[in-house]
């Protein structure tokens, strides 16, 4: 235990080193230059680089920190710092700054007279290294020494979080990163489409509000991360400024929203209700301070409402424990764990206390657990809910078992007398019962044989008519794509000609069958007429629905149809139209298809085809 907690506080107090020379080694580990740093502070910030290089060696301070944080005062910083490679062959190196939120930095000595100039209020493109955080390359010679300044200024958090590692290191330190990061955004995309998926099911709009807080925690992450300026809008600087405290109050918003719904406070004290509702205002206020305050008042406006909402939503959750309310335990872990995130977070932005990997991804592991915490605990209400609901069950047939036996006491002597009669009854109420269940069962056989074709057991003409309607209308509301495959077998006529009309009947259900199985469940497959087949492909674009279709091709080219003693070699000519449809119009579609496999035949066979369409729009 005890060295458990020297190792947290060497983590996160600041280091008390004196500035000097940083001799860069040949070693694979990372260096933090901090400690070796000294700063100028410009409050005016209007000194150049000639003015700084004049300050005498008293009007330097060191940094005496592992992190280089100052804080939310706006100022401009000047940090210097003496490099030295003692090595007999010239290195490279990398200055990794693990802040992408910087507004301005810019480097002088890395590379003769040029000025590395970066941050996130300037365009993407002038990073010398496209990255989502600042790296600054770092050549050496042999023997060689050289003093590398930097400039920071920022609205937000001067913290400059800079680390040194060679090339080789910052390669390896960089996979895992992504690593890491692709299993954060990954975990919150499999949580955001499964409680989705149960809203969509259920109705219940705790599962919405949850969905959504999960997504725009999503966001806000991909933005502080600096995702969001390499990938979504490199050039809008504007817009990226106010994203980061806009996104912190959306994901608030639902958050409340969610806490709201779940602790089922509609049905406790009014008071919740009214607090809640204050709340909602208060986030209100800093979505509208975020778009048009400046954005130091809208950060801190953000943090303040994070904090209180967080430390609100803990108290009522433990409320309610207290009050019985079962699932508010696993509430009560997920808010404290997010607490601690946020309080690390802020804490090492305001420079309280140093910056390290455990402060820069504390919000980060706190809101996944959280968001664990907070799916486990949805489950469990499930689970709660169907145990209340079979209990009401259990006692509704308790009274009506009771209400039988009451019944019965007070008719006994009619049953008596009318024993023969009732028992003749019974014996007709349970033959007509079977009569209309067999009856019910040949209708459901018959209504499921007139939707599908008897020869090859796929679904007919019709059925397909009525599924594509509705799977089109569908892909039209939710402006997913979809494709149409329109398959054809060649040569099918010298097939039958040469083997029999019965060998055609083989080859067409083991057409149907190879075609069937390489198609997903949700797809559709049927049978147009003839030795022509049709698949409906949801949520398939131009390019899955082409190299689903050159995968049918391959395999029923590669599986000849055994009949007899004999096997029948098929190809099939496939004519796709995929894309976005402005419109529900199913014969249209149909017919893109169709020209597409007349192009696929007139071709040579044996091939697929796309349709190039002016009224849809590629995907």
């Amino acid at each position: 235990m005890i060295a458990a907690l020297r190792l947290l506080l060497l983590l996160l107090l600041p280091t008390l080193s004196q500035a000097g020379v940083l001799t860069l080694a040949a070693a694979e580990q990372v260096v933090l230059p901090g400690p070796f740093m000294q700063v100028w502070q410009d409050p005016q910030k209007q000194a150049g680089i000639e003015d700084v290089r004049r300050l005498p060696d008293s009007a330097w301070q060191p940094v005496a920190r592992r992190d280089a944080s100052f804080g939310y005062s706006g100022n401009a910083y000047w940090l210097r710092l003496q490099l030295h490679n003692p090595e007999p062959r010239s290195m490279d190196w990398v200055l990794l700054i693990a802040n992408p939120l910087l507004d301005y930095l810019d480097a002088y000595g890395l590379d003769g007279e040029q000025v590395y100039r970066a941050g996130d209020q300037r365009p993407f493109a002038a990073r010398w290294i496209e990255h989502r955080q600042l790296l600054l390359p770092l050549s050496l010679s042999a023997g060689e020494s050289r003093e590398l300044i930097l400039r920071m200024q920022t609205q937000g958090s001067a913290n400059l979080s800079a680390s040194l590692m060679t090339s080789a290191a910052f390669d390896r330190h960089e996979q895992r990163m992504l690593l890491l990061q692709g299993l954060f955004f990954g975990a919150l995309a499999a949580m955001f489409v499964y409680n989705l998926s149960i809203f969509f099911i259920t109705r219940d709009r705790d599962y919405l509000w949850y969905s959504l807080f999960v997504a725009s925690f999503g966001g806000y992450q991909f933005i502080q991360l600096g995702f969001a300026l390499q990938w979504l809008w490199p050039q809008s600087l504007a817009w990226h400024q106010l994203s980061f405290p806009l996104s912190s109050a959306v994901a608030t918003l639902f958050g409340i929203l969610f806490t709201h719904g779940v602790l089922d406070l509609r049905h406790a004290s009014p008071r919740y209700t009214q607090v809640v509702r204050v709340l909602l205002g208060c986030t209100g206020l800093v979505i509208g301070l975020s778009l048009f305050a400046p954005y130091q008042i809208a950060l801190f406006g953000g943090f303040a409402l994070v904090i209180a909402c967080a430390a609100l939503a803990c108290l009522f959750t433990l409320l309610r424990w207290r009050e019985g309310y079962k699932p508010a335990r696993l509430f009560a872990i997920g808010w404290f764990v997010l607490i601690s995130a946020s309080l690390f977070s802020i804490l090492s932005g305001t420079g309280l206390i140093a910056n390290s990997l455990l402060t820069l991804h504390a919000q980060q592991i706190g809101g996944l657990i959280e968001l664990v915490v907070f799916s486990i605990a949805l489950a469990a209400r499930i689970r709660q809910a169907q145990k209340a609901q079979q209990l009401a069950q259990k006692q509704l047939l308790a009274q009506e078992q009771q209400l039988s036996v009451e019944q019965a006491r007070s008719l006994g002597l009619q049953r008596q007398l009318n024993e023969g009669l009732e028992i003749r009854v019974k014996e007709r109420t349970a033959e007509l019962e079977q009569a209309l269940k067999a009856l019910s069962g040949a209708h459901q056989q018959l209504s499921e044989q007139n939707r599908r074709d008897s020869l090859t057991g796929l679904f007919n003409r019709q059925t397909l008519n009525e599924e594509l309607h509705r799977s089109l209308a569908q892909a039209v509301r939710s402006r997913r794509p979809m494709a149409i495959l329109m398959m054809d077998l060649d040569h099918f006529k010298q097939v039958n000609d040469h083997y029999g009309h019965l060998a055609g009947d083989a080859c067409l259900r083991h057409a149907a069958q190879r075609l069937q199985q390489r198609l997903r469940a949700g797809d559709l497959l049927a049978r147009f007429g003839g030795e022509e087949f049709v698949a409906v492909l949801n949520d398939t674009d131009q390019t899955g629905a082409h190299d689903l279709a050159e995968q049918l091709r391959a395999d029923l080219a590669r599986h000849p149809c055994p009949y007899q003693d004999q096997t029948i070699g098929l190809t099939i000519s496939i004519g796709v139209c995929a894309g976005l449809p402005d419109s529900a119009d199913s014969e249209q579609l149909l017919q893109q298809a169709d020209q597409a496999l007349y192009r696929a035949k007139a071709a040579g066979r044996n091939r697929v085809e796309s349709y190039e369409a002016s009224s849809l729009d590629e995907a």
